[in-house]
């Protein structure tokens, strides 16, 4: 129970950033739907006084046809002189230069005074993956997504296509993790928390900084070793992947000498799970980072692709597994795990193969259109960001239809880590 005091404290506190919010054109609620360190985040809805000032903010909640959005506020007085100075403008920079992809999260607007500091972020009204992959698991009555929802969320304009669009404008995550990943109303993914993100101005700049969790870090990092920011992320799809098939995580220890232990003993996959998705898994988790994929090699894995087969059949381009591919079910192989690598595509052979299919004929359950009949300026812009940044571009984007919210929406169960620092 809490003391009358602190009660009292807290209420004045919370009347007060209701005001501060009114006074900028935000209706704060006492939902409160996360929380972190120093932060706490609450559902706001905005005015029409202020969409009409705020053209970022009126032309995507006109699309989603509702007026919430969700509320940061840092308190600057209980964060440390590095957050506020540091990762709090890093936070910021980061989700302004990677604005207008679907697949990340969009912050509207900040502003602060000597006490708060308030970031206006897109709401994302389903809470995050971890929570989804165990309330999938629950209902299922089997650990993890369904494989067929797994390269949906994982690949089509989804995951990776977000990493790739940060990675396209010099943006590492370096927190990336399933707790940090939200789903909105209709299930698209929103990457978000760039609290640790930093700008990798030099192609080939290492970084120093251990900003993340054990379980999702490189071995790399574990090993106090400078390490490339990509390359780190890539291990930590890697991770997140396997958890999402999987419904746990690959390698779960608190001591980095065990962690590195069980890396180099490699994954255990569940019986069931498709070769080509083990493949893809090993094909990421190197631990050596030069080794591993990088995202133009994720996009044109088989396991990736829809109709992957049928694709490559045309292609005249099936793998043959390679000889030994061993499949560690049960036990673990050597530190670098054998994988079978997939051709690369050229873009123009997916282009014109794509020509020749219609929408009908795609097997991924979803509407599918060219790349160049992207529907919104985000997925335009996203297909932009991966044609520009992969040699083989993906076949196709999901479209997406505008959210059908009303104002009155109650938001349950949402994650204690939303946008947690």
């Amino acid at each position: 129970m809490k003391s009358s005091g602190r009660l009292k404290l807290e209420q004045r506190t919370f009347m007060e950033q209701v005001h501060e919010c009114l006074d900028n054109g935000y209706l704060l609620s006492s939902k409160k739907i996360g929380s972190g360190a120093f932060s706490k985040v609450y559902l706001a809805y905005a005015t029409q006084e202020r969409m009409k000032h705020n053209p970022k903010l009126s032309s995507d909640l006109r699309n989603k046809h509702h007026t919430m959005v969700a509320i940061k506020i840092v308190s600057m007085a209980k964060a440390p002189e590095e957050f506020s100075q540091k990762f709090l403008p890093r936070e910021s920079s980061s989700l302004n230069a990677t604005y207008k992809h679907v697949n990340v999260v969009q912050l509207y607007e900040t502003y602060q005074n000597s006490q708060r500091s308030y970031l206006v972020l897109e709401l994302a009204a389903r809470g995050d993956l971890l929570e989804h992959i165990n309330t999938v698991s629950d209902q299922r009555c089997c650990p993890g997504l369904e494989e067929e929802e797994a390269r949906r969320l994982f690949w089509q304009w989804q995951l990776v296509s977000a990493v790739a669009h940060c990675h396209n404008v010099g943006i590492v995550h370096r927190d990336l993790k399933c707790e940090n990943i939200l789903l909105e109303d209709q299930g698209f993914l929103k990457l978000t928390d760039f609290g640790f993100a930093n700008c990798t101005g030099l192609k080939n700049s290492l970084l120093s900084t251990f900003c993340r969790s054990v379980a999702y870090t490189a071995p790399e990092i574990l090993m106090s070793k400078k390490y490339n920011g990509k390359q780190a992320d890539l291990w930590s799809l890697s991770i997140i992947l396997h958890a999402m098939v999987s419904g746990k995580l690959p390698f779960k220890e608190h001591q980095p000498h065990r962690m590195l232990h069980l890396m180099r003993r490699g994954p255990i996959f569940k019986p069931g799970l498709s070769p080509e998705c083990r493949d893809l898994i090993r094909g990421l988790l190197q631990l050596h980072p030069h080794a591993r994929l990088g995202l133009q090699q994720v996009a044109a894995h088989h396991w990736m692709l829809p109709a992957a087969q049928e694709l490559f059949s045309v292609l005249g381009a099936v793998p043959e597994p390679q000889a030994g591919s061993q499949d560690n079910t049960e036990s673990g192989t050597d530190s670098m795990y054998p994988c079978t690598r997939t051709p690369c595509i050229h873009v123009q052979q997916l282009q014109s193969l794509q020509q020749s299919k219609t929408p009908k004929e795609s097997t991924s359950g979803l509407a599918l259109r060219p790349l160049e009949a992207c529907p919104r300026q985000g997925a335009s812009s996203a297909c932009q960001a991966l044609r520009s940044t992969m040699a083989v571009s993906p076949l196709v984007c999901a479209t997406r239809q505008p959210l059908s919210l009303c104002s009155t929406l109650t938001i349950r169960n949402m994650p204690g880590h939303y946008l947690a620092n």
